[in-house]
């Protein structure tokens, strides 16, 4: 185990389902005893509650339901996170939506509005107040790595690198969320604050597999992938966890694919 994931406190948005699932499960396995779970379906994080329960019994799970494109409902997250715990250790901005492939000249000003408020503006404000938090909390100092004040993970796309179907709002919105990464893992490192993010490639999770797609599209993803399959998302929380713990002492402003080698077939 590692005594940095053990002793801290881990936040996870999207934890109701899939890949923030499978975070919040994966942290527990890990060690990690204190865990805010965030979700907009306060059902789906019982069901991740529920499931953290049955095989880590040690680790307290704390339930919240937040919408991330509103700016008070995540200050009243990251608020609640630290009533509960002190502190907010490793902070998991997984929340987002998916899209349907549009060409810009026929997608809605509407729909371009929905994906960015919640995949590009929604990891903005949680990335903002967690790392409020963060710079005010005494930091965790392990083994002989250098103190950290926290770690922030957030979850981008294989679409934040490369350009995959025709979907200008979401690519804007993942191209967003790695700009951000970068920018704040520069500015807050000297601060002890190591910010990181994910770049899933085709994951096999109910945003995918319930997205009303036929088999042949899930057939052409693993056909454009040497690994030829769709990625676990229990693949994508094992990178989440490394990047939060103490063998990742060293690695900020990274934008981590985690994607069987997908990109490979894509100028990047």
């Amino acid at each position: 185990m590692d005594p940095l994931i053990e002793a801290g406190v881990a936040l996870v948005t999207g934890a109701g389902s899939g890949i923030g699932q499978a975070i919040a499960i994966g942290f527990a396995k890990s060690g990690c005893k204190r865990l805010f779970l965030a979700d907009i379906n306060l059902g789906a994080l019982e069901e991740t509650q529920s499931l953290i329960q049955k095989d880590t019994p040690e680790a307290k799970t704390t339930l919240f339901k937040a919408n991330v494109s509103e700016k008070q409902s995540v200050q009243d997250m990251i608020a609640k996170c630290v009533e509960v715990y002190g502190r907010l250790d490793f902070a998991c901005n997984n929340a987002g939506v998916g899209a349907t492939n549009t060409k810009t000249a026929d997608l809605s000003v509407e729909a371009f509005d929905r994906v960015n408020s919640i995949n590009a503006q929604g990891v903005f404000l949680c990335q903002k107040y967690e790392i409020k938090q963060m710079l005010e909390q005494t930091p965790l100092i392990f083994n002989d790595h250098r103190a950290q004040k926290g770690s922030i993970i957030n979850t981008a796309s294989m679409n934040g690198i490369a350009v995959l179907g025709t979907l200008p709002g979401y690519n804007a919105s993942k191209h967003a969320v790695v700009s951000m990464t970068r920018v704040d893992a520069r500015t807050f490192a000297p601060e002890g604050i190591r910010v990181n993010c994910i770049c899933p490639g085709f994951v096999e999770t109910p945003m995918l597999t319930g997205s009303g797609l036929e088999d042949k599209y899930i057939e052409a993803a693993k056909a454009q992938n040497p690994s030829n399959r769709l990625m676990k998302a229990i693949e994508i929380a094992n990178g989440v966890v490394f990047l939060a713990g103490s063998l990742a002492s060293g690695i900020t402003g990274i934008h981590l694919p985690i994607d069987g080698g997908g990109l490979l077939f894509h100028v990047v």
